[in-house]
């Protein structure tokens, strides 16, 4: 499963990418903050405090998996990556799941806008 946030929701400039993808919840969140990249998508920095992302999560297959990594820069190395791939909990209406979450290291985010109701069409 993928949690989505920006460009890849519904509607959005890349959500193309998640044809055939089941969408399983359309209103869940995780904990961090969004970021606003000024480059027409968004990023988040993952941390427990009270601020939420708020997004979709997708049952994906991995020919999908792969082309979300390939639009978010994720090539496995950790240094090399534009963004991280990380397995965190979503919170949903009826409990928790877990799903991959591509993300910033937070040393990137320094110079960028918080959208602070966490979620990127309220921006």
């Amino acid at each position: 499963m993928v949690f989505v946030y920006g460009t890849l929701l519904k509607n959005e400039s890349n959500s193309h990418l998640l044809a055939g993808a089941e969408c399983i919840d359309s209103n869940c969140f995780i904990y961090g903050e969004l970021y606003d990249t000024s480059l027409g998508y968004p990023t988040v920095c993952v941390d427990e405090t009270s601020h939420t992302v708020w997004g979709e999560l997708y049952e994906v297959t991995d020919e999908v998996l792969h082309k979300i990594d390939a639009l978010e820069g994720y090539i496995g190395d950790e240094l090399k990556n534009d963004y991280n791939r990380l397995l965190l909990n979503i919170y949903r209406k009826n409990g928790v799941s877990q799903a991959l979450v591509y993300v910033f290291p937070s040393i990137k985010t320094a110079h960028l806008s918080l959208i602070e109701s966490g979620n990127w069409r309220e921006r």
